[in-house]
């Protein structure tokens, strides 16, 4: 969707000629205006219709402008209203602001003050809707983080975000849950030309099927039983931002139906309005089904999986990239020890061989969970071990044990050394690193690999790296 939306401002002046003046200097410069002449009117327009902005005169016949400003803040709490009076003072300026007002403008004004004053009011107001977006989308500190992972179908797949990130491209993203679907979203968007704009997410499975359309529509106030206030939806609050629908093969056919049609119209219709509101959303959808088997059981519409599957992008499940789990142990390690407060010398060498050998069924979210409860429950300073792991992958841990057929022990040497090398890898070569999560000196590290590992080199020559 490339199409900007207009802001539209609703002008409340009993005399028509400063209605009409006002109208005229805002539209020459692209805001379109609507004009009331009383405060009746003007609350009967704001019911049927969208604006982002109300300039109301103080002083109107019947109902005031400060009751008009009480009640937009009351029915429309997102709404801002400068106020407009030709007798000037510093009382009325107080009142004003007092009872919710955004600024405050003194007849006689030239077109440009009109201008300024609208400015600065939807600078303000964008400014609060973007801030009220980021603090409901805030998760706990890893879900905004992207961990890539070192294996090659997870660098070749944020390759390809980072390339799809610099269109206007529909995404689907596919992936068994626990995958990282959001995360990927989120890079997505934070890579692209909107990435300082909204980022709003609505999980389609989580809303029950009658509140979906006011989710992402919104409604006007009095549109059904309950709505005793205008709410925007998620299209317009994501506008010139991106909205990421989670769970999308969840949505109901007939919302599918109505997504199609404001993704090809590029506008919406709350619920309750006449009129429909333009948007500029980029969409990115996620998904742990099939869409292809859901059309052939006629539960997902073909043409809206068309529409949205410009780009896919699937995500691989963890047990099919083993490689990725101790970094990524390590990372969530590094991260909840920092938060807790708690330092953690590493993981065990029963910990590294569980991790391993587990399937990862709940993927990502299923290890971040693993490392958080470990980290709880493990001693300060001392290394996680399988006593601290979750109760399912402790058992699954030791069913596979029992499983096992019997194999040769190993001596201490071999299975520190075995220790040492996944450490290693999972620091990247890195030995100032691995040492450190091991609890001892780059020093020593290189005398513990020995002949083995660095016959011909010098602690010094590799300290830092491979």
């Amino acid at each position: 969707m490339n199409e900007g939306k207009q802001d539209r401002i609703l002008v409340v002046d009993d005399e028509p000629h400063i209605g009409e003046s006002i109208k005229d200097a805002l539209e020459r410069v692209g805001y379109a205006v609507d004009v009331s002449l009383d405060a009746e009117a003007a609350l009967a327009r704001l019911d049927r219709d969208s604006f982002d902005l109300v300039l109301c005169d103080i002083k109107l016949p019947g109902m005031d402008g400060y009751e008009l400003l009480r009640r937009v803040k009351e029915f429309y709490p997102e709404l801002d209203v400068v106020m407009i009076t030709g007798y000037a003072s510093i009382e009325s300026a107080v009142a004003s602001v007092k009872e919710g007002a955004a600024d405050y403008l003194s007849k006689p004004f030239t077109p440009e003050q009109v201008r300024h004053a609208v400015v600065h009011a939807l600078e303000r107001r964008h400014l609060v809707q973007e801030n009220l977006v980021l603090r409901g989308e805030l998760r706990h500190l890893l879900g905004d983080q992207v961990v890539v992972g070192q294996s090659e179908s997870m660098q070749q797949l944020f390759d390809l975000a980072h390339t799809v990130a610099a269109t206007d491209s529909s995404v689907l993203i596919t992936g068994e849950s626990g995958t990282g679907k959001e995360v990927l979203a989120r890079f997505i968007h934070a890579a692209s030309p909107r990435g300082q704009r909204p980022f709003v997410t609505v999980n389609c499975a989580a809303i029950p099927p009658n509140l979906l359309e006011s989710e992402l529509f919104g409604h006007r106030r009095g549109a059904f039983t309950g709505a005793i206030y205008s709410r925007r939806g998620s299209f317009e609050l994501a506008d010139r931002g991106t909205l990421f629908l989670d769970e999308i093969g969840e949505m109901p056919t007939d919302m599918q139906g109505k997504i199609l049609r404001a993704l090809e119209e590029h506008q919406i219709k709350p619920i309750g309005s006449e009129e429909a509101v333009r948007v500029d959303v980029r969409i990115l959808a996620a998904t742990n089904k099939n869409l292809a088997e859901e059309i052939r059981a006629n539960r997902f519409r073909e043409d809206l999986y068309w529409r949205l599957n410009v780009v896919q992008l699937a995500i691989p499940p963890l047990r099919e990239r083993r490689q990725d789990v101790l970094p990524l142990a390590q990372y969530f390690l590094d991260v909840f020890a920092q938060e807790l407060k708690k330092p953690i010398a590493g993981l065990s060498p029963d910990v590294v061989e569980a991790f391993s050998r587990y399937d990862w069924p709940g993927n990502v979210r299923e290890l971040r969970n693993a490392i958080e409860r470990a980290v709880i429950f493990a001693e300060p300073r001392k290394p996680l071990r399988v006593a601290h792991l979750p109760p399912s992958l402790r058992q699954q841990t030791v069913s596979r044990e029992g499983a096992r057929s019997p194999v040769p022990f190993r001596s201490l040497r071999e299975v520190e050394n075995d220790y040492i090398r996944q450490i290693l890898a999972a620091c990247g070569g890195n030995r100032t690193r691995a040492a450190e999560i091991l609890g001892i000196s780059p020093v020593t590290l290189w005398r513990k690999l020995g002949k083995e590992h660095d016959a011909d080199d010098s602690p010094e020559g590799k300290g830092d790296g491979l």
